[in-house]
C-alpha cells in the first residue's frame, strides 16, 4: 500500500488537497469518488518511502508481543497530540515514531493507514486486538462518540501508568525476596547431595546411634540423590499442568472462589478487582457512557471469574430496571464501600466522581495494606530459611558433639 498526494473538488466546487493510503492511483482515484471528490490531480507521496513503511513495518514489528509501558507511553503522547488539535493520522504517525523497535510502530502505522482511509480511530483499534483490549477500544470509541476523546486517552493513560506502578511496586518489592529464596534453595541442596554424604562416610566409623535429626536428614540427603531429578521433573510438569488447568471454565472458578475466601489475601484480591472496576466506571460514565452500557464494558476488567459473573448478573438486574447501587449489594462480592458510595451517586446524580472516590479509597488501602505484606515477607522468608541452614547444620554436628560428650 502506499501514499498519494491528491488535488480534488468537493461537492461544492472547493479545492481540496490531501494524502491517502491505496493500492494503486486506480484504487486512489475510486477512494476519492467515493468521498464525493473529484480529482484533478494525483501523484506518488513524496514521502512514499515512509509512509508505505507501515504495511512493512506492521508485518515486521506487528506480530510481537506489546510490551505494557509501550502501551502507556503511546497513549500518553496520544492524548496529549490530540488534546493540541493534531488531526489523528498526524498524531498516530508522530506516536509511532517514538517506537523504533518496538512491536508498536508497525501497530501504530497499521491503525494510521486505517484512519486515512475512512475508518475511524476506535474502528482500526480493534483490528489490534493483541494491543488494544475490548475495554481500551470502548473507552476510546465513547470519547468519540461525547467528542471527549482526549480526555479518555489522558484517563486511560493514567489508569494504565498506575496499574504499571502497581506492577513495580510489586515487582520491586518481591525481587529480593525471590533472589534469597533461591539462592538458599541452592545452597541446602547443595549440601544434601554433596556435602552430607561425605559426612555420613565419617559417621559409619561411630560405631553408635545417630539422632533422628541427623537420620532424617541422611533419609533426606539420600532421597535426593535417587529421586531428584525425578522431583525437579514433577515439579515442572505440575506447574504446567496447574497452569493449563486453570484454563478450564470449571477449575478456574473454583480457583477464583478460593482466593477470595483466602485469610491474609483475599480481601486484597477483591479490593484490587473493585479498584478496577470503579476506575473503569468513573472513566466511562464521566465520558458520557450510559451506566448500562459502561457497566457492560466494565465489567470485562474483572479477571476473577467470579466476581465477573456476578457483575453479569447485576447488568441484567439493572436491565431490568434495578438501581445500580442495589444490583452491585446483591451480588456479595463487592466491597460494601462501592455500594453506599454509588448510592451518594445516585442521590447526588454523579455517579462517576463517587466510583473515581471508590478507586482513590481501595487503591490507597490495596497499597498500604502490600507495603505492610511485601515489608514482613522478607524477614519472615530470612528467618524461615536460616532455620532450614540451622537444621541441616545441626543435623551434622550433632553426632560429633555426642561423640565428644562420651568420650569425657
Amino acid at each position: 500500500m502506499d501514499a498519494f498526494e491528491y488535488s480534488a473538488i468537493d461537492a461544492g466546487g472547493a479545492k481540496r488537497s490531501g494524502t491517502l493510503m491505496a493500492g494503486s492511483a486506480r484504487e486512489a482515484r475510486d477512494l476519492l469518488r467515493a468521498r464525493a471528490l473529484t480529482p484533478l490531480d494525483l501523484n506518488p507521496s513524496r514521502k512514499k518511502k515512509a509512509t508505505s513503511g507501515a504495511v512493512e513495518a506492521a508485518g515486521k514489528f506487528g506480530s510481537g508481543k506489546i510490551k505494557h509501558k509501550d502501551l502507556t507511553r503511546a497513549t500518553r503522547q496520544l492524548a496529549i497530540l490530540i488534546d493540541a488539535s493534531t488531526p489523528v493520522e498526524d498524531a498516530l504517525r508522530v506516536t509511532a515514531m517514538q517506537f523504533e523497535k518496538s512491536p508498536m510502530k508497525g501497530v501504530l502505522l497499521s491503525i494510521r493507514s486505517q484512519v486515512v482511509e475512512g475508518s475511524t480511530l476506535s474502528q482500526a483499534l480493534r483490528s489490534q486486538p493483541q494491543a488494544f483490549s475490548d475495554l481500551y477500544t470502548a473507552m476510546v470509541a465513547s470519547g468519540e462518540t461525547s467528542s471527549r476523546l482526549p480526555e479518555v486517552l489522558l484517563r486511560l493513560a493514567d489508569d494504565l501508568e498506575a496499574a504499571q506502578a502497581i506492577r513495580r511496586k510489586i515487582a520491586g518489592a518481591t525481587a529480593y525476596p525471590l533472589v534469597l529464596s533461591a539462592v538458599a534453595l541452592i545452597v541446602v541442596v547443595v549440601l544434601m547431595i554433596f556435602v552430607v554424604p561425605k559426612v555420613v562416610e565419617q559417621f559409619d566409623t561411630f560405631g553408635q546411634s545417630l539422632p533422628p535429626l541427623t537420620i532424617a536428614t541422611i533419609w533426606l540427603s539420600e532421597f535426593l540423590q535417587r529421586y531428584g531429578l525425578l522431583l525437579c521433573g514433577l515439579i515442572i510438569a505440575g506447574s504446567v499442568g496447574v497452569r493449563f488447568g486453570l484454563k478450564t471454565p470449571f477449575l478456574r472458578r473454583r480457583w477464583d472462589a478460593l482466593k477470595l475466601r483466602l485469610p491474609l489475601t483475599g480481601r486484597l484480591h477483591r479490593d484490587v478487582n473493585a479498584a478496577r472496576f470503579s476506575r473503569t466506571m468513573a472513566g466511562l460514565i464521566s465520558s458520557g457512557t450510559p451506566a448500562l452500557a459502561a457497566m457492560e464494558t466494565a465489567q470485562h476488567t474483572l479477571r476473577n471469574t467470579v466476581m465477573r459473573d456476578a457483575m453479569g448478573a447485576a447488568v441484567e438486574r439493572v436491565r431490568s430496571g434495578a438501581p445500580m447501587s442495589a444490583a452491585l449489594k446483591e451480588t456479595g462480592v463487592f466491597p460494601p464501600l462501592v455500594t453506599q458510595m454509588v448510592i451518594g451517586g445516585e442521590v447526588s446524580g454523579d455517579t462517576g466522581t463517587m466510583f473515581a472516590k471508590s478507586a482513590d479509597y481501595l487503591e490507597d488501602e490495596f497499597n498500604a495494606q502490600t507495603t505492610v505484606f511485601l515489608t514482613l515477607l522478607e524477614p519472615a522468608i530470612i528467618i524461615m530459611l536460616a532455620g532450614v541452614v540451622l537444621l541441616v547444620v545441626a543435623a551434622i554436628f550433632l553426632p560429633i558433639l555426642q561423640l565428644n560428650t562420651l568420650a569425657y
